[in-house]
């Protein structure tokens, strides 16, 4: 029998989570069009039915079910995971997309003190650096699509930001220490479940009208969202959550390039800085630059 084709193990780790943060940056885009048009909790509710449709095949397709590994995890993960993309979509609707995308951003910096203190994850000195300048990178981005006049005071949408980032931190963790008793699937299948569990009555408390002018962004949310995921969850069995949360700062930097070229958003050299000083982060803090030395040399010779 032939073998069926597994995905190299040098794809598996880094090059994923780079893939699917430039899917949560088209996610970021078709929910930026939605501002203003559906409430947070009819954007959370989409995105999650959309991800549970999508697995109503996809388990029959495949000829297996759902394994759930520790029950308890699998809930957490969904619980975490859901609110923390409601929180998302509340700062987005309540503040500027900038200051709300900056706070999310911050993610990374809670995984790291969870996974050090639940999972025993060591932080080694490039991957804290790399850690640290992917965000500031991350956040001069951002701040660069921000008016003069803009700050952060912290009001509901201030507070949901901040909140989205520690949930998101503690999912991305549970998620860590989920995939090596169980798939990538049944982890999406927590977050789907639970993620509409959550955001659905704040969707019938604002509920707006839904139009076929929301129809298009509302399946690009949805569908980005399922595809990233999913690849998001599989890469996350191969990297540690600090080293997770160092690649996965690049969103913000796709967010920034896909918004200039696509809604004509002003390019600052600030924004450029920060584009270059995130790339630089991933790459120290990741390791791929010794790698990539390491095959130049290997080449030459």
């Amino acid at each position: 029998m032939t073998p069926r084709w597994v995905l190299p193990v040098r794809f598996r780790g880094t090059p994923l989570l780079v893939f699917s943060s430039v899917l949560f940056a088209v996610m970021a885009l078709c929910t930026r069009l939605l501002s203003g048009r559906l409430s947070p909790g009819q954007v959370a509710s989409g995105r999650f039915l959309i991800g549970l449709l999508f697995l109503a095949i996809y388990y029959p397709v495949m000829g297996r079910g759902p394994r759930f590994g520790r029950l308890p995890l699998w809930c957490l993960r969904g619980i975490f995971g859901g609110a923390a993309v409601y929180l998302y979509f509340v700062a987005i609707d309540r503040m500027t997309v900038g200051p709300a995308v900056l706070l999310n951003a911050c993610w990374p910096i809670y995984a790291a003190i969870i996974g050090w203190a639940f999972l025993k994850e060591r932080v080694t000195g490039p991957l804290l650096a790399g850690l640290l300048l992917t965000t500031v990178g991350a956040g001069l981005v951002m701040w660069s699509t921000m008016d003069g006049g803009v700050s952060l005071t912290l009001g509901l949408g201030a507070w949901a930001g901040m909140g989205s980032a520690v949930l998101g931190g503690a999912a991305v963790v549970v998620v860590r220490a989920l995939r090596h008793e169980t798939d990538a699937a049944t982890v999406f299948l927590s977050f789907c479940l639970f993620g509409l569990l959550f955001s659905l009555p704040f969707a019938l408390h604002d509920w707006r009208p839904l139009g076929w002018d929301v129809a298009l962004p509302l399946l690009g949310v949805g569908l980005t969202s399922v595809v990233a995921q999913m690849t998001f969850t599989y890469a996350f069995g191969y990297v540690t959550a600090v080293a997770g949360g160092v690649a996965t700062q690049l969103t913000p930097v796709f967010s920034w390039v896909l918004g200039a070229v696509l809604l004509g958003e002003a390019v600052s050299p600030l924004a450029v800085t920060g584009a270059l000083v995130c790339m630089a982060g991933v790459l120290w803090g990741t390791g791929m630059l010794d790698r990539w030395r390491s095959a130049s040399a290997r080449t030459a010779t």
